[in-house]
């Protein structure tokens, strides 16, 4: 698996992660925050590793989506996308009302 930071890439580390059909969007809490949601915390799981959001590429319609190693996706989660940086601009913005930002991407594939 490769590893690359979201905020850290270079133009070639960038290409390499485009690649992928599967990746793994490693969570972190804001610094000082607690991580909320509408209808309580967010699943703790995601920030030690036991439960990991991918974003996975469909092939037979080259549309995004998101899941869960375990558990149900909030439903504003539940959507496809047309694009990976859509995807992660929309991630992103979801968690930051959250206390949460999205930290690493992991190439699965």
């Amino acid at each position: 698996m490769a590893t690359l930071s979201i905020n850290k890439a270079t133009p070639s580390e960038d290409i390499k992660v485009q690649r992928g059909n599967d990746r793994i969007l490693k969570l972190k809490v804001i610094d000082g925050e607690k991580p909320i949601s509408s209808l309580g915390l967010v699943d703790p799981r995601l920030f030690t590793g036991e439960n990991k959001l991918h974003a996975l590429l469909e092939d037979n319609s080259s549309l995004w989506h998101l899941k869960y190693d375990s558990g149900t996706l909030p439903a504003p989660l539940r959507q496809r996308f047309t694009g990976y940086s859509k995807l992660v601009t929309f991630v992103r913005d979801y968690f930051a009302r959250r206390n949460v930002e999205v930290e690493e991407v992991i190439h699965a594939d």
